[in-house]
């Protein structure tokens, strides 16, 4: 398939991964000892996108402790607002993976009927 279509069909499969971690942060924001998680993709994706279209496919989202993240008193590393702003930033990620997606489809398409 298309490299275009199969780089961003990676993104949005990151993205609904880490919709999923973030969410469960904030369910978490009250657990006392609870360390927040994030997911691991820009970095592989870039370095795959170097390497070419077999890489990319390899690439895989890793979901890691944050142990960088500062602990609260109850050594819990939740916050609430950082959490609400990861969320926001994903969720125009993917609505912007689903739309270029889209996008190239409707191209394809076009290009396959002839018209324009």
């Amino acid at each position: 398939m298309n490299e275009t279509v199969e780089i961003l069909g990676k993104l949005m499969d990151a993205t609904a991964l880490r919709q999923k971690v973030l969410s469960n942060n904030l369910a978490n924001a009250n657990t006392p000892g609870y360390i927040r998680k994030d997911v691991e993709f820009s970095a592989a994706l870039a370095d795959a996108l170097d390497d070419g279209v077999d890489d990319i496919r390899k690439v895989q989202p890793e979901v890691i402790s944050d142990t960088d993240a500062p602990l609260d008193s109850r050594g819990n590393s939740v916050s609430l607002q950082k959490e609400m702003g990861e969320i926001a930033q994903n969720a125009l990620l993917y609505d912007f993976a689903a739309e270029m997606t889209g996008q190239k489809f409707n191209l394809l398409r076009k290009a396959i009927s002839g018209t324009k």
